[in-house]
């Protein structure tokens, strides 16, 4: 099998994605800082779940299906809406633009 030559098809091969789209690692990264905010942000129905399955030990879940329901619904506000993952990624896309622009004052810099 012969391997195409043309420089034009290798040039793209080789470029760069867009600073925009963001690497599985960096998906991953947002998703992540996503779940740490919304943990954040519903800190006082985690904490209102986790003191009732404490105080009732085996039974946890009849006793504390309110607090159970509360938690859940605030979680999956946060995690099911995409705004708030589309932030987490504006924020790591931001990062990478921020990093770039520091590499490109040194380049200038050095000159």
């Amino acid at each position: 099998m012969e391997q195409n030559k043309d420089p034009q098809m290798i040039s793209k091969h080789s470029s760069r994605l867009p600073i925009w789209v963001l690497s599985p690692r960096e998906e991953q990264q947002a998703r992540k800082n996503l779940k740490t905010e919304t943990y954040k942000k519903c800190a006082n129905f985690v904490q209102a779940m986790a003191d009732c399955a404490k105080a009732n030990g085996m039974k946890v879940f009849p006793t504390c299906d309110k607090q159970r329901d509360e938690m859940k619904s605030c979680l999956l506000f946060y995690q099911t809406d995409e705004k708030y993952l589309d932030g987490e990624r504006d924020k790591i896309v931001l990062e990478k633009i921020n990093k770039l622009e520091k590499l490109c004052q040194k380049q200038s810099s050095t000159k």
